[in-house]
C-alpha cells in the first residue's frame, strides 16, 4: 500500500459519507415519485424478476438465498397488490413462474424515468471524461470486492 493506512481509512470513510449524503439527498427528492410501499426484500425479488424476465420459485429463492416457502409468502403479497404475477410452467407443472405484474412494469418505468432526471440534473454537470473515469474505478472496485470476497 502507497499510503498510511490512517490515511487510507480517512479517504474511504469520506467517500463513504458523501456517497451516503447524495443518496439520502436523491431519495429525500424522488420519494414521492418512487413511494411505493414496498420492503427491501420485495424490492429485491423484484430487481430480479426485472432482470431475468421470468423465474421460477427455486430460482428466485436461491438467488436471494432464502427458502422457496419464503420467496412464495413475498411473491404472494407482491400479486396481490399486483407487482407480479404467477403462473404455471407448461414443460414442468410443478414448477411456478414468476413474472412483473402492471404494477411491478410501473414500478420499473418510474425508476427508469427518475435515473434519467437524475442524469441530466447532476451527473451532466460533469465532464463525459470525470464520468468515465468514476465508472472505471467504481467496475475495478466491483471486481475486487467480487474476487476477495470468492476466495475460500
Amino acid at each position: 500500500m502507497m499510503h498510511g493506512n490512517e490515511e487510507l481509512v480517512r479517504c474511504v470513510k469520506e467517500m463513504n459519507e458523501a456517497e451516503y449524503l447524495i443518496n439520502t439527498l436523491l431519495l429525500h427528492e424522488y420519494r414521492s415519485l418512487l413511494d411505493d410501499e414496498i420492503t427491501t426484500k420485495q424490492a429485491l425479488l423484484l430487481e430480479l424478476i426485472h432482470k431475468h424476465q421470468r423465474m421460477t420459485v427455486r430460482e428466485i429463492a436461491d438467488q436471494m438465498g432464502v427458502s422457496s416457502s419464503a420467496v412464495s409468502q413475498i411473491v404472494g403479497k407482491l400479486e396481490k397488490m399486483g407487482y407480479v404475477k404467477r403462473e404455471i410452467n407448461l414443460q414442468n407443472r410443478r414448477e411456478i413462474l414468476v413474472q412483473l405484474g402492471s404494477q411491478g412494469v410501473a414500478y420499473f418505468t418510474k425508476q427508469e424515468a427518475v435515473e434519467r432526471d437524475i442524469i441530466e440534473r447532476f451527473y451532466s454537470k460533469m465532464e463525459f471524461e470525470e464520468i468515465q473515469q468514476l465508472r472505471s474505478l467504481t467496475l475495478k472496485l466491483q471486481k475486487i470486492v467480487e474476487e476477495e470476497l470468492r476466495k475460500p
